[in-house]
């Protein structure tokens, strides 16, 4: 599940309520590597979680045609295994969105569709570019519909198998029809649809999803909609996200879930219904264990609107898989369940179920997994790299272990020259640090609780400050006297006994949660920290007090974004190295990607002056939220929606980083003590700059 910051990133599919912690990056001396091609580290995949074995990220569909296998990822685009997931390559690297909702495929040609903008109402879902179509099999694309579809969230695509031109594309907008392949769009249906399915034996029957509503039919191809309802629940604010499977060998025969929005059980189960006349009348299943909760935690920790799926067998209609937080079977049509994930130890948040001839292929927050015939789990993940990468990256201080944490994968090292990253804790990843004492501390944040481990990852131990229920939203060790840790929630907390003995040291109101803190390289005593509502605070004692040095309001170029409360925030602070009063703000507006898109970067060349001025240096940076920046000698480096920049400082003229990343969201930089520029994506993992004159100092993802 995502765990992004909850006043930020709202999200109902959260099940804590903790922190996408956005970077701090390390500013180590040495210059930024502005040539070269950048490599990939993956993780493909992250080996032995200690709940779901290995996994690579969140898919959020999946589609086949012929023996070919395609999945949409949450942000690293589409992929495709030919050879039943032994070996996966991606297909849209270089499009202009990769946060995928839904896929179609054509068989013959092999005509792809993807949806773009992830809809599964959560903080780190990504917005619509448009459709995009390739007519050759992935080798390259078009984008189509971006002035009906950008700024939405699209859930599922529907191809006509009698007109190849018909298309429909459903998502938080309503249903919209194309029947000339994607050149003009029209709006069928005026409502939130989540699913979209051909009625049995009627190429002109369509049910649809709808939010609010429950399920909609129409037998025109669309023009005209009726409400089922016959012993469904319909027309009710309180019915959330619906989900509906019909059963391939029962004509007439539709399972459908809905969750529900009411305040005593938000995302909790409605219930499960059947009908076996195509919708006419349905019957309530009863007894069906809710697999849309976390197992033994309160209703309120439900996500109904995040992850749920149906999908019915093709040759047994009362074998039902229904899938949400866990993945529950019936083979009886609902009088008794199977808890596969229990089971099989499968990950958890399930989003996508497609069967083909080797067995149910699942896309869940881990990656692909495949239950085949015989009942035997598979992960298919092997090379598939799309793990969304939290800030921050962390550097040992001899550079040889790199420690990041993932949405829903947990913490994970690296030991640089190796291939694998291997798993340390489970759950939703977060901030991790090295201490920089003798001996060797990790800190990581893993759920909101951060966890203290000196013996590698193997033990770990939590020494919580008492933040409150929005748990540790940044840390930082203190790079002269690792004994200094300090850690935010609404306030700053300090510890001077290695994460023992905390007290708040700041006493601010009204600013939200802590974003970002860093100390500045080669000092111990000067260090900054962002908040919420974009103040920025400076302390020139380690912390120990503080006073806020950012303007009363940021100046915006931005038409129709606001700039108070919650829309203007401080997503990373840069001090430069050897200047520890001088130092770099990145601000967004209206998290994780608002519209318009609104790029901020600011300098202060003196954070010690009574009041401090900034200059606006964003310059011609792209339209896209600025999440990480790194400060070096030679320039400073910003992590955007597309890509990496870099900037001499001297002006604000910025220029692409390097050559061969992926149109990928980016999230934090740190560097190697080599000068290797590492860099974190929210969707294809772990990338790496060599410096130059040298090859890659870590390991290169293998090409399968």
């Amino acid at each position: 599940m995502p765990r992004l910051l909850a006043a930020l990133f709202a999200s109902a599919a959260l099940i804590v309520v903790a922190a996408f912690s956005l970077t701090v990056s390390a500013t180590g001396p040495g210059p930024i590597p502005t040539g070269g091609a950048w490599q990939p580290l993956g993780p493909a995949p992250v080996f032995h979680d200690p709940y779901a074995g290995n996994e690579s990220g969140r898919v959020t569909s999946l589609a086949a045609a012929g023996g070919d296998l395609y999945a949409g990822s949450a942000g690293g685009g589409v992929w495709l295994t030919k050879d039943n997931g032994q070996t996966w390559r991606p297909l849209s690297d270089h499009t202009s969105d990769m946060a995928i909702g839904a896929l179609a495929v054509q068989q013959d040609p092999t005509v792809i569709y993807a949806a773009t903008g992830e809809n599964d109402d959560c903080g780190d879902c990504y917005f619509s570019e448009g459709v995009l179509r390739s007519s050759n099999g992935g080798r390259t694309w078009s984008l189509l519909g971006r002035q009906v579809f950008y700024g939405h969230y699209l859930s599922a695509i529907l191809l006509d198998p009698g007109d190849r031109e018909r298309i429909f594309v459903a998502g938080d907008l309503g249903l919209e029809e194309s029947q000339d392949g994607g050149r003009t769009w029209h709006l069928r249906l005026a409502a939130a649809t989540t699913q979209l399915a051909w009625g049995p034996g009627s190429p002109r029957t369509l049910f649809a999803a709808v939010e609010g509503v429950g399920v909609e039919v129409s037998h025109d191809l669309g023009r005209t909609w009726h409400v089922l309802s016959g012993g469904l629940p319909h027309q009710s604010p309180l019915i959330g996200r619906v989900a509906l499977a019909l059963a391939p060998g029962r004509p007439g025969t539709m399972y459908v879930s809905m969750a529900t929005l009411s305040s005593r059980c938000t995302e909790c189960l409605m219930g499960l219904y059947v009908t076996h006349d195509g919708g006419r009348t349905f019957t309530q299943i009863r007894h069906v264990p809710d697999f849309l909760r976390e197992p033994h935690t309160a209703p309120a920790q439900a996500q109904g609107d995040y992850d749920q799926v149906l999908a019915v067998s093709p040759t047994n209609p009362q074998e039902l898989f229904a899938g949400g937080v866990e993945l529950m079977l019936t083979y009886n049509g609902g009088r008794t369940w199977t808890d596969l994930a229990r089971a099989f130890y499968l990950h958890t948040d399930q989003h996508a179920l497609l069967f083909t001839a080797d067995g149910l292929d699942i896309g869940n927050d881990g990656g692909v997994y495949q239950l085949t015939p015989r009942d035997h789990l598979r992960d298919l993940n092997t090379n598939l790299s799309i793990t969304q990468v939290y800030p921050s990256l962390a550097v040992s201080p001899h550079g040889r272990r790199v420690l990041a944490g993932f949405q829903d994968n947990g913490t994970a090292l690296l030991n640089v020259g190796k291939d694998r990253w291997t798993s340390l804790m489970g759950g939703d990843g977060g901030w991790n640090a090295f201490g920089a004492g003798k001996r060797p501390l990790l800190l990581s944040e893993a759920d909101g609780a951060l966890q203290e481990s000196g013996s590698a990852g193997r033990r770990w131990r939590s020494p919580q400050p008492p933040v409150g229920p929005e748990g540790v939203n940044a840390f930082t060790i203190d790079p002269q006297h690792p004994n200094i840790l300090l850690a935010g929630g609404r306030q700053i907390w300090r510890s001077v006994r290695d994460g023992g003995g905390w007290r708040p040291v700041t006493h601010l109101r009204g600013t939200g949660l802590v974003t970002a803190i860093a100390f500045a390289s080669g000092s111990g005593e000067i260090a900054y920290a962002g908040w919420q509502n974009g103040q920025v605070a400076f302390s020139e004692n380690a912390g120990l007090t503080w006073r806020l040095i950012s303007p009363a309001e940021w100046p915006s170029l931005c038409t129709g974004v606001g700039q108070d409360g919650l829309d203007t925030y401080v997503t990373d602070i840069a001090p430069m190295p050897g200047d520890p009063y001088r130092a770099f703000v990145s601000i967004a507006f209206n998290m994780p990607q608002s519209l318009p898109d609104c790029p901020f970067v600011f300098e202060t060349p003196a954070a010690n002056a009574p009041w401090p001025a900034w200059a606006n240096v964003t310059g011609n940076l792209p339209g896209f939220s600025v999440l990480g920046l790194y400060a070096a000698r030679n320039g400073v480096a910003a992590a955007t929606g597309q890509g990496v920049y870099w900037s001499t400082r001297l002006d604000a003229h910025w220029q692409p980083l390097g050559r061969g990343l992926p149109q990928v969201q980016t999230t934090t930089l740190s560097s190697l003590p080599s000068g290797d520029l590492l860099l974190g994506t929210y969707g294809r993992g772990v990338w790496e700059l060599p410096a130059p004159g040298r090859p890659a100092s870590a390991m290169r993802l293998r090409r399968r």
